[in-house]
């Protein structure tokens, strides 16, 4: 499964821009977002990274989630259709 995922900077979206702005024919964009305490996050991010789904500096900075107040990060990856 972790082979569909594309490592490619250049298709990122940004936090703030809509997963449509780049959609190419061949590829769908999946946003992975963890939700927990700051270790929590963190713990999940290495586990993601050891298992090849998305490296650690691939993940947006820590920040609150504004629904509960706990930690968040997002990272938005590309599978091949």
């Amino acid at each position: 499964m972790t082979e569909e995922f594309q490592r490619d900077r250049t298709f990122a979206a940004s936090l703030d821009d809509p997963l449509s702005v780049y959609h190419p024919a061949n590829r769908e964009p999946v946003r992975l977002i963890v939700v927990s305490s700051r270790q929590g996050v963190t713990s999940m991010i290495h586990t993601l990274h050891l298992r090849g789904v998305a490296t650690a500096d691939e993940w947006s900075p820590l920040q609150p989630e504004p629904m509960t107040g706990k930690w968040m990060s997002v990272v938005t990856k590309y599978v091949g259709l």
